[in-house]
């Protein structure tokens, strides 16, 4: 007898939170973006705000962010993040992982 399945996404974004000084760090490397918040949801909630508002933008100065020798090679990711239909579907291509800030 097969019951309902559960589909995973191969994760696409790393989310890394990290605990610095009482505040929550939250930074995807493949997109190179940084939030910080008092506490660890609200960091992961801005990321993923920060996320969608990114791809946005790349895609209204799709020739600009393409052209840009730091910004081109974020092409794959924006393309998964777009092709997301709901918040759901965008936040199953995050990884989070945990840890300390050291300096």
């Amino acid at each position: 007898m097969d019951g309902p399945k559960i589909m995973l996404q191969e994760k696409v974004l790393s989310l890394l939170l990290a605990l610095d000084e009482g505040k929550f760090c939250a930074y995807c490397p493949e997109l190179d973006l940084v939030t910080e918040m008092d506490n660890p949801e609200d960091a992961v909630e801005d990321m993923v705000e920060a996320i969608k508002d990114y791809a946005e933008e790349y895609m209204k100065n799709f020739e600009v962010y393409t052209k840009s020798p730091n910004r081109a090679h974020h092409l794959p990711y924006i393309k998964a993040i777009s092709a997301c239909k709901t918040e759901w579907e965008l936040r199953m291509l995050i990884e989070i992982k945990h840890g300390i800030v050291h300096v």
